[in-house]
């Protein structure tokens, strides 16, 4: 079973500025607005709905504030996008 792959704050502008990488922030759309560090917002209840637009991409990096909803949603995505590259941001956001 194909797993996601852990990265670090200081690994992400590497990573996002790879062809075909997406930023998608998972916190609600109130956190989002309030504060974000870009990429698209798709809150966790939404993203089974939501998988279409990301078949633009190759890499997905998935976060939250703290890593929590982020590491649930990595693994949904893996399992529902095998063909993609999914990363996790380890400790969220802040």
């Amino acid at each position: 079973m194909q797993t996601y792959t852990e990265i670090s704050q200081s690994e992400l502008d590497e990573v996002l500025s790879k062809p075909k990488t997406i930023l998608v922030d998972v916190r609600e759309n109130t956190e989002f607005a309030d504060f974000n560090i870009g990429g698209i917002n798709i809150p966790p209840h939404e993203i089974t709905e939501r998988l279409e637009e990301l078949n633009d991409y190759q890499t997905i990096v998935v976060a939250c504030s703290n890593g929590t909803r982020s590491s649930i949603v990595a693994r949904l995505l893996t399992k529902k996008l095998p063909e993609k590259v999914i990363l996790h941001l380890e400790e969220g956001i802040f």
